[in-house]
């Protein structure tokens, strides 16, 4: 593993803080097509996770465009793709949801990582970037969280109502959620590559903190040991949104780095993370990336990190890059980084 992000996982002093933007989307940009196109081949998106790398610099990287439509498709939900120049999201439909509740949870088919959807195509670009390397730089499988993949699966509006009206049935389809989650992440990890967890459905901005606690943890620290259990000792878990009421919750999953999203309180995650000794990834705003300078992403960039107290455990991330962001914009957040470097080291 690269020898930064290795230390500030462990919560040990590195020679500066990791960078780890948020691209998804974004990677089909570096290989001018769409994301569309590079989510439905696996050739394009070896290259553009490729690309990434040898561009941005990070220090790690993510295998996945749609990161949260990968097994509920395999599983059969209906994903809208766009033509021509389109730069939207693939995205699942106001239609597209396969679990109506009549008839349980049982009718729904446990997809085959080989077979199934995109699993085989995003499993196989993995294969060719762990080739490439695996030696040189952490490479994730994107995996969806159980909260967010039983949401995709009953339609998000209906699986909430869901949780309020027959949690028990609700616990039964996060259950199945989790199965399938665990079984894709195994694809992955069979070959050599990591994962890491997103799920953002789940954040405190749609769920209560005591509906985390009683119907998302229990699933997601199941998820969590599996995969410790297969040796994997780095899995990261992504909740978007501010996710301070639910931080206690959060570190209890066993995640060993989580997210403090933009709108979430840094000094609570400074306070609670660093007597847990976790990792946590400080995203700065980049909703407004495509409007704004890079003088202004470089000044983000260094107040986030001045707010870093120099903890040992902190990395420096974005929310999702919009496509097209540019290359300027990232050269400025690793050059706030070195900034942020040499002023720490004269003090």
């Amino acid at each position: 593993m690269n020898k930064r992000l290795e230390h500030a996982l462990n919560c040990e002093v590195q020679d500066q803080v990791p960078f780890l933007p948020a691209i998804y989307e974004h990677k089909a940009w570096f290989v001018g097509a769409t994301p569309s196109q590079v989510a439905r081949n696996a050739d394009l998106l070896t290259s553009a996770v490729l690309a990434e790398y040898e561009r941005v610099q990070s220090d790690a990287l993510i295998v996945g465009i749609d990161v949260y439509n990968v097994e509920a498709e395999a599983i059969g939900c209906s994903v809208n793709y766009y033509d021509g120049n389109d730069n939207s999201v693939p995205a699942i439909g106001s239609k597209g949801a396969v679990f109506q509740g009549t008839e349980g949870v049982a009718s729904l088919r446990m997809p085959d990582p080989q077979k199934d959807g995109r699993m085989p195509l995003n499993l196989d670009a993995a294969r060719n970037i762990v080739k490439l390397l695996g030696k040189e730089i952490p490479i994730r499988g994107a995996v969806s969280g159980p909260f967010s993949l039983a949401a995709h699966l009953a339609g998000p509006g209906a699986f909430f109502l869901l949780t309020m009206t027959q949690p028990d049935l609700a616990k039964e389809l996060l259950k199945f959620a989790s199965e399938v989650i665990k079984q894709y992440g195994k694809a992955f990890i069979e070959l050599g590559c990591g994962v890491i967890v997103f799920d953002s459905h789940a954040s405190p901005d749609l769920l209560s903190p005591q509906m985390y606690h009683e119907l998302v943890l229990p699933p997601t620290q199941e998820i969590i040991r599996y995969f410790r259990g297969l040796g994997l000792q780095d899995v990261p878990l992504i909740i978007g949104g501010n996710t301070t009421r639910i931080l206690n919750a959060y570190l209890e999953t066993g995640a060993n780095n989580i997210l403090c999203d933009t709108k979430a309180d840094v000094k609570e995650f400074l306070e609670k993370c660093s007597k847990a000794r976790r990792a946590f990834r400080r995203n700065i705003d980049s909703s407004d990336f495509l409007e704004v300078n890079s003088d202004e992403v470089f000044h983000r960039a260094l107040n986030s990190l001045e707010e870093s107290g120099r903890y040992p455990g902190f990395i420096l991330g974005s929310a999702v890059l919009p496509y097209g962001t540019p290359l300027s914009h990232l050269t400025a957040m690793r050059e706030a980084i070195r900034e942020y470097k040499k002023r720490a080291s004269s003090v």
